[in-house]
């Protein structure tokens, strides 16, 4: 693979993940990229700027990948979580952080395809009005209107506050401590009273179709399935969707991905996807 294209790579997995929710989708879709960059270059084909030329192909495929995959997000057994992603490398920024959160992904999922392209470019990625309508192939106007209105589509959505990273963690690890000793009462100290637990196992594995809400509910979901979680397994505590998470190992493989919103000082969602299909790319992301 080209230096040029590896040069961009990142900025376009990014913008791909964003889009479709999906890390193999999102890889898959950049490599159709450089697939399609590598063939019109190799044709002699004048290309002005590589990488508006990436940008520009990436958000195309993804929208047209969205509307395809609109049917199996539809008939998903269950609620649909986003794939986990950890320490992803553009995300280095705060808007990039904010924007992959589980939270800020779901709110997106409100949107059609071409809104949620639109919304992103502009709102994650800094893209002028101008740059957009040439990417979308749209009005610099019709873009400011289409911008205007997912803000109003999304102001009643917004994602709790993020707490500082060092109490983020801190709550996480407390959380993971009253989960595994079976402290419930260490448990329900450190979630809001009203907080929400949201599972994503596919059909595959034991999950609640629906949300979990309230503390008490929670815990004993919890109670519930923890004699269910391998004696072996393995917490780590990472970097997953531009926050504090957690990635759950057993027999060297994923088991699960967790990651939390906050609320004065308290977790207040948790996101849990155990889904096998939507781990097998952290495998390689274990350490000792």
């Amino acid at each position: 693979m080209s230096n040029a294209f590896l040069k961009h790579r990142p900025l376009l997995v990014g913008i791909a993940y964003r889009m479709l929710g999906s890390v193999v989708d999102a890889e898959d879709a950049v490599q159709d990229v450089y697939l399609r960059w590598q063939k019109e270059s190799g044709e002699g084909q004048a290309i002005r700027s590589d990488k508006a030329w990436m940008i520009t192909v990436t958000t195309r495929l993804c929208i047209d990948r969205l509307r395809s995959a609109k049917r199996r997000r539809e008939e998903y057994f269950g609620v649909w979580l986003p794939e986990p992603f950890v320490q992803f490398p553009e995300s280095s920024s705060v808007a990039l952080a904010e924007s992959l959160s589980t939270a800020f992904m779901l709110m997106l999922e409100t949107l059609s395809p071409e809104e949620r392209a639109i919304f992103l470019l502009h709102e994650a990625f800094d893209y002028s009005h101008a740059e957009i309508a040439g990417i979308v192939q749209k009005s610099e106007a019709n873009c400011r209107q289409i911008i205007r209105r997912a803000r109003q589509h999304l102001v009643q959505r917004r994602e709790r506050a993020r707490a500082d990273p060092e109490d983020a963690e801190a709550l996480v690890q407390r959380f993971l401590a009253a989960s595994r000793s079976g402290g419930m009462e260490d448990l329900l100290s450190v979630l809001t009273a009203d907080a929400t637990l949201v599972t994503d196992g596919g059909g595959k594995v034991r999950a609640s179709p629906t949300p979990i809400v309230g503390a008490e509910r929670i815990r004993g979901f919890l109670l519930a399935v923890r004699p269910k979680i391998p004696g072996d397994a393995l917490y780590r505590v990472a970097r997953v969707n531009g926050g504090i998470g957690v990635v759950i190992f057993s027999a060297g493989l994923p088991f699960a991905a967790l990651t939390f919103a906050f609320e004065d000082g308290r977790i207040c969602d948790i996101y849990s996807v155990s889904n096998p299909d939507k781990l097998h790319h952290l495998a390689s992301n274990q350490t000792a």
